[in-house]
């Protein structure tokens, strides 16, 4: 860990020890002036002094190095989640007209789709469309994993990693429903329907949770997916709109979030 981050970092634990840098100098038999200009970070000290100050306070250098790789794997999941949330919202305006089709041939009955094909390139735009949704919306959830993670909401971690495994059923589902299909369609589809349904209500709670870390923005985010659950619940069909609208939020969420555990870092330290 370089200088300043590595000054700041020492500063944010003697805080959290509840030290002044006098009585961190009695614990270390470290200098005043050497450790102003350590947490100023105006020199970098050697390996042997930093120890010293880290094992003073109860910390090896060993697991801050370690706390800084896993807060970066988390920024870079947070990064990917809003760029994959992009991609997610966009492909919506292509998979929302292609699951139309098929619910509408479904309820009529006949057995080949009337803009998607079984056989042909349409099939294989399909396919291609709905393996693109399954990619970007699980890139896009795992960074709300991380933002979980981050901000301590075990709420919104369990929510999301559900979300992920329920999105990889239905997924599945909808491509090898083009194939083979024992079980009634629209039977599975109000089930998953009704699971995106309770999912999104708790998922939308977890949301809310979030706005004394990222102010008001979550509030409105949660409750627009606590309104699509709901609709989502009564199999209205006014869900999809509502969290598309609640995507896009989610998405400004997280791209508000991507930058602030490096700079809550460098405030804190």
């Amino acid at each position: 860990m370089k200088q300043p981050e590595l000054g700041l970092k020492i500063a944010e634990l003697r805080k959290e020890k509840g030290l002044t840098q006098e009585e961190l100098v009695d614990l270390c038999n470290i200098s005043v002036r050497t450790i102003q200009r350590i947490e100023t970070g105006e020199v970098t000290p050697r390996s042997y002094t930093v120890k010293t100050i880290l094992a003073a306070m109860g910390h090896d250098l060993k697991d801050i190095r370690e706390e800084k790789n896993s807060t970066l794997g988390k920024n870079k999941l947070l990064q990917l989640g809003w760029i994959f949330g992009i991609v997610y919202l966009l492909l919506g305006f292509l998979e929302g007209p292609m699951d139309f089709m098929r619910i509408s041939e479904d309820l009529s009955g006949t057995s080949t789709y009337f803009f998607f094909p079984v056989e042909g390139y349409n099939q294989t735009f399909y396919l291609m469309i709905k393996l693109l949704v399954l990619g970007s919306f699980l890139f896009f959830f795992r960074g709300f994993v991380a933002l979980g993670a981050i901000f301590r909401n075990p709420l919104l971690r369990i929510s999301a990693l559900l979300l992920m495994a329920l999105m990889i059923f239905t997924i599945t589902h909808e491509i090898t429903s083009l194939f083979w299909n024992p079980v009634d369609p629209l039977l599975i589809s109000m089930g998953i329907s009704v699971a995106f349904g309770v999912l999104g209500i708790i998922f939308g709670i977890s949301l809310i949770r979030l706005r004394k870390g990222l102010g008001s923005l979550c509030l409105v985010a949660g409750l627009l997916e606590i309104s699509a659950g709901i609709f989502f619940l009564f199999l209205n069909p006014l869900g999809l709109p509502i969290q598309m609208l609640a995507g896009l939020f989610q998405v400004i969420i997280m791209y508000k979030a991507y930058p602030r555990p490096q700079k809550t870092s460098a405030q804190l330290a």
